[in-house]
């Protein structure tokens, strides 16, 4: 694979920032990638720019920046947060004891990426690779909230709000309204909204201000209250920040040694993927 001798540099330069978490100057990093110090300041003002590394004003030293981590999330693979979250998510489905699903978005829709079914005879059942309609429910709301006001009244201008059953809230006033709870909240509620009978509690798992992923529990509402609300609610926030920070500790690791996929991401050569597997259902085991 082609590579030009400044991206290869900059890669090095990253690579070194991120093997350690620790703070590096410019004659610092000269020394140790051999590359000249104009060089290594030039690149370095340049990731700065974009937020990729962050100066300290004290030591004159550079460590990484938000903005890596938003590149790292960018081409954090599906398959990786699925694996990191498992563990927590079967512990959520144990303490809460109802059905949790993780999902992520794919371009209108929600793909499940894992289901822990609740160990019960009478649950919400479903399985790996179902998506919902984005706008579906609690994570509809989630997705959406990480979004502008604009940018949602936009995508409703012309088709107006889906309505899944008649408690699905078709105003979009009243819907934006629900929005500002969620991002205030940190987590999104659906009482019937999308499927009837059913409840769900949903949070997002995000690294700074890119959503990765979002976490739900489901349950039927005729046997759910207040209290059992508010118990989901809690494990549910604890469980995406808990998710959060795992990703956070091994994202940047993962891929800053990837210099071929780094740099494919770099040039802006992505790739995509599609399919259409079956919506949920609610079983009987």
């Amino acid at each position: 694979m082609y590579s030009a001798p400044i991206i290869k540099r900059v890669l090095q330069i990253i690579q070194l920032i991120v093997q350690d978490h620790k703070q590096f100057g410019v004659t610092q990093m000269s020394q140790a990638l051999s590359i000249n110090k104009s060089t290594v300041f030039g690149i370095l003002k340049a990731l700065q720019a974009e937020g990729f590394v962050v100066k300290d004003l004290a030591t004159k030293k550079y460590a990484m920046g938000p903005g890596l981590f938003e590149l790292s999330a960018r081409i954090f693979k599906r398959t990786d947060l699925a694996s990191l979250a498992h563990p927590f998510l079967e512990q959520l489905a144990e303490r809460v004891g109802e059905t949790v699903i993780l999902g992520a978005r794919q371009e209108n829709y929600v793909e499940f990426l894992d289901v822990i079914e609740a160990g019960k005879d009478l649950k919400i059942s479903s399985h790996v690779g179902a998506k919902i309609p984005l706008t579906a429910g609690a994570t509809g709301k989630v997705i959406l909230s990480f979004m502008e006001d604009s940018e949602i009244a936009g995508l409703f201008r012309d088709k107006g709000l889906p309505q899944f059953t008649e408690k699905s809230v078709t105003d979009l006033d009243l819907f934006l309204g629900e929005i500002v709870k969620v991002r205030k909240q940190g987590y999104a509620l659906d009482f019937d909204e999308y499927l009837k009978g059913t409840t769900a509690v949903a949070a997002p798992i995000h690294t700074g201000k890119r959503l990765i992923g979002i976490v739900w529990v489901v349950c039927f509402t005729s046997a759910t209250d207040e209290k059992k609300v508010a118990e989901i609610v809690e494990q549910v926030t604890i469980t995406t920040k808990l998710v959060g920070r795992t990703i956070e500790s091994a994202i940047v690791p993962t891929y800053s040694g990837n210099i071929e996929e780094m740099m494919r991401f770099l040039v802006g050569q992505t790739k995509r993927a599609e399919d259409h597997p079956t919506l949920s259902h609610v079983t009987r085991r």
